[in-house]
């Protein structure tokens, strides 16, 4: 595999909260700031198309761990309400994002999977001997979101995070 494609399978448990209001989140692009804001910067549409919307762009602003900021659109590419979300990437980096939801206990149980090649110059040159750390900076932005949409969601539905 190049030194710039990288791919992460993770998982995501959240709990008390359905498949279908985990997706109505995930499914939406703007609220990005507000449950993983600690990555996601700045979320601005770029059409009216609509939330939850197949085809639906934004260009977002995202920052991990280490020092250098992501610009890049997101575009809503497959979406199957209370199951599926998968979103293209292009910009700094390429990619897709796939998120599938299932019922766990009285929560959802979220699968992802995130395959990227970074593209922004410095970064595709610099891939060879930092790869190690941008794939832990990846892994810094992880739980980040995982806590985020629980507390975002438990706020939502009047709990206590």
């Amino acid at each position: 595999m190049p030194s710039n494609v990288f791919r992460f399978d993770e998982s995501w448990d959240i709990p008390e909260a359905t498949p279908q209001e985990v997706w109505e989140v995930l499914s939406d692009a703007e609220l990005l700031p507000l449950w993983w804001g600690d990555v996601y910067k700045e979320v601005v549409p770029l059409d009216r198309k609509g939330k939850g919307v197949v085809g639906s762009r934004a260009k977002a602003r995202a920052r991990g761990a280490l020092p250098y900021e992501l610009n890049f659109i997101v575009e809503a590419a497959e979406l199957e309400p209370g199951r599926l979300v998968v979103v293209k990437t292009f910009g700094d980096f390429d990619g897709l994002w796939r998120a599938e939801l299932s019922p766990s206990g009285t929560g959802t149980h979220v699968k992802l999977i995130w395959q990227v090649t970074v593209l922004r110059p410095i970064l595709k040159l610099l891939a060879p001997i930092l790869r190690h750390a941008f794939a832990w900076n990846h892994r810094w932005t992880t739980p980040r979101g995982e806590a985020g949409l629980r507390r975002y969601l438990a706020q939502k539905n009047g709990r206590a995070a």
